[in-house]
């Protein structure tokens, strides 16, 4: 029997959806229902807040995280995903508890980097919490590879297009306002012009979903979200006998 995925949403809201779609419009050799794959998708919103959590140590997110994965792991699910970059500030804490197997969504888009473009110059967009925390800049360090990373100005305003109550990218759920992809555009143009990044990461959920295309902004996009659906199609193709694709 196939495995089941079970994917960990709502860290933001439209998170674990995205992925989800993904998996399906990857999944380019489908012909019928029977030849995608099995998932469970559970959004738990109220899972404290990851950054909060990480920059005033306010309430440790990992406890509700692994009580959703356990649940979908009674449901049926084989290994899990959670969609959520900075929750992974937290992964092995998270790992070490669950009850099934967890693929790191962040070591596994450092993975694919190294694997596709090994002498690109690569910039990450990301909330403070996941920069601060150094959780990809980890991953790039043991490949003897640098990260850039937005100046503090930038990263404060990088931040209101994710949060600001009005024009934020949480506010306005899946349509991100125009706003918000000005500044986006604003910050990652200075990104490229101080640094050279030719390649961006969109290290968090939010900008996932905002910000569509393979470029933008004059970068060579990376989406982990992405890159985490094909690797877990390929996972099930090797048991499955099946080859997924993805458009490059």
């Amino acid at each position: 029997m196939m495995e089941k995925i079970g994917i960990l949403g709502g860290m933001g809201s439209a998170a674990g959806l995205y992925f989800a779609q993904q998996l399906i419009a990857l999944n380019t050799t489908a012909r019928q229902d029977v030849d995608h794959v099995p998932f469970i998708l559970y959004s738990d919103p109220h899972i404290p807040n990851r950054v909060e959590a990480f920059l005033n140590r306010s309430t440790n997110p990992a406890p509700s995280v692994v009580t959703s994965l356990d649940k979908l792991a009674t449901l049926g699910a084989n290994f899990g995903v959670v969609i959520c970059n900075t929750a992974h500030i937290y992964f092995d804490e998270i790992s070490d508890q669950v009850k099934m197997p967890l693929i790191n969504m962040v070591e596994n888009a450092v993975e694919h980097i190294e694997a596709s473009f090994p002498q690109a110059r690569v910039g990450l967009l990301a909330t403070t919490a996941t920069v601060k925390s150094g959780l990809y800049a980890r991953y790039f360090s043991k490949l003897n590879r640098s990260l850039a990373i937005p100046d503090d100005d930038d990263q404060a305003l990088l931040m209101t297009a994710i949060f600001d109550t009005e024009f934020g990218i949480k506010a306005t759920g899946n349509l991100p306002s125009m706003k918000a992809i000005e500044v986006l555009i604003e910050v990652a143009t200075r990104l490229r012009e101080r640094s050279g990044a030719t390649h961006l990461i969109l290290g968090c959920t939010e900008l996932s979903f905002a910000i569509q295309g393979h470029r933008w902004a004059g970068f060579q996009i990376i989406d982990p979200v992405k890159v985490l659906a094909q690797h877990c199609l390929d996972r099930m193709a090797t048991a499955r006998g099946n080859i997924y694709s993805i458009a490059a």
